[in-house]
């Protein structure tokens, strides 16, 4: 077995959510919605300012995963439940806890559920399941 069980919690992991890291964020992603680049246009959309897209927050749930499961963990299935943005200038934090482990075909699979805060809360729910070899 993975050693990994129900109940266990994953250590906080945290990233400074800066204009630099939303602009690579955008031209990786290709996302070039304003909201995520231009602070004008994000306050005009009601938005406080410049916040970060989904695609970014699925590849910082990725890099916690890895980080928690090890660098050979494959996410399975992410399931991203959003809430309120992430802005420019906060600091987003990783947490989670292990809901179940189990084999299928040789290895193993691991269902966490993780949850993204900044200081202004909570801002995102996932739940994933990893591939962990046996």
């Amino acid at each position: 077995m993975s050693g990994w069980k129900a109940g266990d919690k994953l250590s906080p992991l945290s990233l400074d959510l800066t204009l630099r890291r939303a602009v690579q964020a955008v031209a990786g992603t290709r996302d070039y919605y304003p909201v995520h680049h231009d602070a004008e246009a994000a306050r005009a959309s009601g938005a406080d300012g410049i916040f970060f897209n989904t695609m970014f927050l699925q590849a910082f749930a990725g890099r916690a995963l890895c980080r928690w499961f090890g660098n050979d963990a494959f996410p399975r299935s992410l399931t991203v439940r959003m809430g309120r943005p992430n802005y420019v200038g906060r600091t987003l934090t990783a947490e989670g806890n292990v809901i179940d482990s189990r084999p299928e075909n040789g290895r193993i699979l691991v269902d966490a559920e993780i949850t993204l805060s900044t200081e202004d809360g909570l801002t995102t729910g996932i739940q994933a399941t990893v591939e962990l070899t046996s």
